[in-house]
């Protein structure tokens, strides 16, 4: 029989096998083995797997694009060196003003040529190319100053004048307004005026470097109508078949002078308005603008003048020209119309005044040598008024019937205008 102590030794040792067996296991070594992983379902995978095959070798970059890229990481810098305030371009783009400090500086720019465009005042525009390195780069422009100039400031006496210098460069004047020509290297110019109507003008002026030299032009106007040599002598005044004033005919005799062509034109009797002030022509239905007469009638008679106002006209031609100008008498007109046949034209129908005061009866004093009319007109009634009036010519004659027409006479009041009154002149031959 087992004793009671020998019972407890042996199930404690069953105890402690049993213990060892669940909780730890061991290898034949005697280690603790290693618990078994678990088991996983393989997962495809996401990604397929690589090619074995091998890949192409990528180029190698460039020394240049290195370069390039390690200048841009490096922050290559340019810096261009131009006057004060110049204006840059890099291949047709701007890329800003020159400093006080006469740089722009200027980064991005890859290595290589570049466009290179610097403007300044004063100074001739420089283009060219530049090369840019990998480091920081300084360019020094050659821009050139220009050449110091001068400029003129030209006025003239009448609008719409055009002005030539040197035959090259032409300006058109503008009322009231002085022209500025720049640019003009030192030295002397010819100067041309030009203007129809007006007698060229020309003039030399010397321009001077950064000055300002002031040139006035003044026009004078042409001031020598066409005129008509009436050479001295005798002729036949009158016409006996004509109206009563006509008669009776008889010789006349008078000197040399001269007579305009035709009458005296609206662009001529402009000058006279322009320089003495005196009211341009006006009346019913007609009427110049201001000074202007209207468009188109340049060579066209001058009508609505009063006789007193062909008078004033007369004298200012002779203080302009230095010879003496005056209306035709009765005698002269009547004379140069028989003569000069072809030669003496009139447009239209106007009459023209004469110096002469009329008198219907006059023609029976028979007056032979150079007549110049009664000391005084006969009062006539004419448009509701009396007084004295001044003989006029003409009448609108045409071609062929001049000699015909050429003794009609006719008479209006001398402070009076009509539409269809002009008036032609006589200049005086100096003996």
């Amino acid at each position: 029989m087992i004793g009671r102590n020998t019972s407890r030794f042996i199930f404690s040792a069953l105890l402690t096998a049993l213990f060892s067996i669940l909780v730890f296991a061991q290898n034949p070594t005697g280690r603790e083995a290693p618990k078994t992983a678990k088991k996983t379902e393989e997962k495809p995978s996401a990604k397929p797997a690589r090619s074995t095959k091998s890949r192409k070798p990528r180029p190698a970059r460039s020394s240049a694009s290195k370069s390039a890229s390690a200048g841009a990481r490096a922050g290559a810098k340019l810096t261009i060196i131009a006057p004060v305030g110049a204006v840059v371009e890099v291949d047709g783009k701007a890329r800003g003003f020159v400093g006080a400090d006469g740089n722009l500086i200027l980064t991005g720019l890859a290595p290589g040529d570049h466009q290179l465009s610097v403007s300044a005042n004063g100074y001739e525009t420089w283009r060219g190319t530049f090369v840019m390195s990998t480091a920081s780069t300084r360019f020094e422009t050659p821009i050139k100053k220009k050449p110091a100039t001068g400029r003129l400031a030209l006025t003239a006496t009448e609008a719409g004048t055009e002005i030539l210098i040197d035959e090259k460069y032409s300006v058109k004047s503008l009322p009231g307004q002085v022209m500025y020509v720049d640019g003009l290297f030192p030295g002397v110019r010819q100067l041309r005026a030009l203007k129809p109507g007006f007698a060229e003008w020309r003039g030399t002026v010397t321009v001077r470097a950064n000055e300002t030299v002031p040139v006035n032009v003044e026009l004078k106007p042409i001031l020598d109508p066409e005129m008509l040599r009436i050479p001295e002598g005798a002729f036949m005044r009158g016409n006996e078949k004509g109206a009563k004033d006509q008669r009776p005919t008889h010789q006349v005799y008078t000197p040399a002078f001269e007579i305009s062509r035709s009458e005296v034109t609206n662009r001529l009797y402009k000058f006279f308005v322009d320089k003495t002030n005196r009211p341009a022509p006006r009346g019913v239905g007609y009427g110049w603008n201001g000074n202007n007469y209207p468009d188109g009638q340049g060579d066209l008679p001058v009508v609505f003048v009063t006789w007193e106002d062909a008078v004033a006209f007369c004298k200012w031609m002779s203080e302009q020209t230095g010879r003496r100008y005056r209306l035709p008498t009765e005698a002269e007109w009547e004379k140069a119309a028989k003569l000069a046949g072809d030669q003496y034209t009139s447009s239209g129908k106007v009459w023209e005044w004469c110096s002469d005061w009329y008198a219907p009866d006059y023609y029976k004093n028979r007056e032979r040598m150079n007549p110049q009319g009664p000391a005084s007109g006969k009062r006539v009634k004419l448009v509701g008024r009396e007084g004295e009036a001044r003989v006029m010519r003409g009448g609108g004659f045409g071609r062929g019937v001049l000699v015909t027409r050429a003794a009609d006479r006719n008479y209006f009041f001398p402070m009076m205008t009509r539409f269809d009154i002009g008036f032609r002149i006589v200049r005086e031959v100096n003996k």
